[in-house]
């Protein structure tokens, strides 16, 4: 029995700027081709975009097409998060509350009485909630049909005070906790979103993420069985299904407005995917490895690589020598060291091997922000800090990804790297 880990949209989401000029970074990446390749940008988000004040810092986003199932009555849904932290496809309703796009009457998943499925879903932060719903998806070229997935609402089924425990309520766009993305794509490790651990009745050990709801105020947990649960889109391609590449340029110190990259569905599934030369790096049974700081020093298990995060959140002021920025609540999240600090970590698979280096630095992230960029490679804070103490892992969020393919393999996959999951760089 497994439950999965939630890693990614963590708080530090928005940062006070102008949206800037300038040209969007290329890094020397030539973008590749093919219908397995999905376009990302980072970029200040659908709010910024639209003209807003606060932008999204370091957001990584492509567009989702969703249809009812089995018709052509379809609808785009942009600026939504790719995260290779979680699983599972989520969109913000258009509702009149939520404050996104979604607007198909896509069929509600029911469970054997005729109960709405609706689904806490538990970040590191905080949660979202809403019902499960049926849906075609489509990312580039790619589709998979009758997917699982929970659409962000409020506004049918009450959240029961077992779900708005677990932490802040991210579940609209606006505001002082909302997600400022229409959705969150899920492409990491795992088909499901739970797992084993969610289809086993609640006396037995379930963790409490869905619900059955025979009204709009009675909800109450439940089992929900694996092929039920919101589900990785990648995993239920007919093909390209065994993992995702995320492959965005370098950048440099002072970062960039806005920066296009790729996400590539498949690893060693066409010409266009291959591992090169890229270390595996497998996981222990909730999607976690092993990073060593620095270099042949500490040893912090628990950590993992999650484009939804949008730094490297890591150990604390008192052990890296970096005081946190000060101002708005936001800011507090991150580093603000009077000078960039440049760093050496290394990766370790699940059982110690192999290794991976990891070369990277953190700027000052008040000086960052004031340059009118929204894309950084050398943004970072310390680590989350939540209701059981400080994570001690290193979480290796969007500046990591800068100037590297990361691959993410999903559970009982097979690669010519091995079986999924891991990740790999």
């Amino acid at each position: 029995m497994r439950a999965r880990g939630f890693f990614g949209v963590l708080p530090m989401l928005a940062a006070v700027a102008s949206c800037g000029d300038g040209a969007t970074s290329s890094g020397g990446i030539v973008p590749p081709n093919g219908t397995n390749v999905a376009a990302l940008i980072v970029d200040a988000g659908p709010r910024g975009a639209n003209g807003s004040q606060v932008g999204y810092v370091n957001g990584l986003f492509t567009t989702v097409t969703v249809c009812i199932p089995g018709t052509s009555t379809c609808q785009d849904i942009d600026h939504v998060l790719v995260d290779t932290g979680s699983a599972g496809l989520r969109l913000l309703a258009n509702d009149g509350t939520a404050g996104g796009e979604l607007s198909l009457g896509l069929p509600p998943q029911l469970d054997s009485a005729g109960n709405a499925i609706v689904e806490c879903t538990q970040f590191l932060d905080g949660f979202t909630w809403g019902p499960i719903a049926l849906a075609d998806v489509r990312l580039a070229g790619e589709k998979a049909t009758r997917v699982p997935i929970q659409v962000i609402s409020e506004k049918t089924y009450s959240v029961p005070s077992s779900c708005s425990s677990v932490g802040v309520d991210e579940s609209t766009l606006e505001g002082p906790t909302g997600l400022m993305t229409n959705g969150i794509l899920g492409v990491g490790l795992f088909r499901q979103d739970c797992g084993d651990a969610c289809a086993v009745n609640p006396s037995a050990g379930n963790p409490g993420l869905y619900y059955a709801c025979s009204s709009p105020t009675s909800c109450s947990v439940t089992a929900v069985s694996t092929s039920a649960q919101v589900a990785n889109p990648v995993s239920m391609f007919p093909a390209d299904n065994n993992g995702v590449i995320v492959q965005l340029p370098s950048l440099s110190a002072g970062g960039a407005p806005t920066v296009a990259g790729s996400l590539i569905f498949g690893i060693e599934t066409q010409s266009n995917n291959r591992l090169g030369s890229a270390t595996v790096l497998p996981v222990d049974n909730v999607g976690t490895i092993t990073a060593v700081f620095p270099a042949n020093g500490n040893p912090y298990s628990g950590s993992f690589i999650d484009s939804g995060s949008n730094g490297i959140f890591f150990l604390s002021s008192s052990v890296t020598g970096m005081p946190t920025c000060s101002g708005a609540s936001g800011m507090q999240g991150f580093y603000c060291p009077s000078s960039t600090m440049s760093f050496s970590a290394a990766n370790e698979g699940a059982n110690g091997s192999p290794v991976a280096p990891v070369n990277f630095s953190i700027a000052n992230a008040s000086s960052l922000f004031s340059a009118n960029n929204f894309a950084f490679a050398n943004l970072g804070g310390p680590a989350f800090s939540g209701s059981s103490g400080q994570h001690q892992g290193f979480d290796w969020g969007l500046s990591f990804f800068f100037g590297r393919s990361v691959y993410t393999a999903i559970e009982g996959s097979t690669t010519s790297g091995g079986a999924g999951p891991y990740f790999a760089y």
